[in-house]
């Protein structure tokens, strides 16, 4: 019975992402017609656009950075402080956290003057 089930939410899942598709073409056929029709020039939406895009491999070093960072510390005090595991798994999670964000957070000032 769970297979059967299984089964189904994949089913559903691959119907939804044909059925977006299918009536995002669709809709965009659409006005484009509407637009052929209303004589207007259609060359524009077939252009070539330029993108600008750029995977943020700097924003993600330095996050994995900072979470090494985050880990060593919290490693290096909870073994030098001799906490019990209750305790030392919440530091841990709290630097992994901190020093990931506090890398993130490096990374947008050192980008920001670039962007200019």
């Amino acid at each position: 019975m769970e297979d059967l089930s299984m089964m189904f939410i994949w089913l559903g899942f691959f119907a939804s992402i044909f059925l977006g598709w299918y009536f995002y073409i669709q809709a965009r056929n659409k006005e484009r017609m509407a637009l052929i029709e209303k004589n207007v020039d259609i060359s524009e939406i077939f252009r070539v656009r330029k993108t600008s895009f750029s995977f943020p491999w700097f924003k993600i070093g330095m996050m994995l950075t900072g979470v090494g960072l985050g880990f060593f510390l919290a490693m290096f005090i909870t073994y030098y402080a001799g906490m019990p595991a209750e305790i030392a798994e919440p530091i841990l999670a709290g630097f992994l956290l901190f020093f990931g964000g506090l890398g993130i957070i490096i990374a947008y000032f050192i980008e920001k003057p670039k962007e200019k």
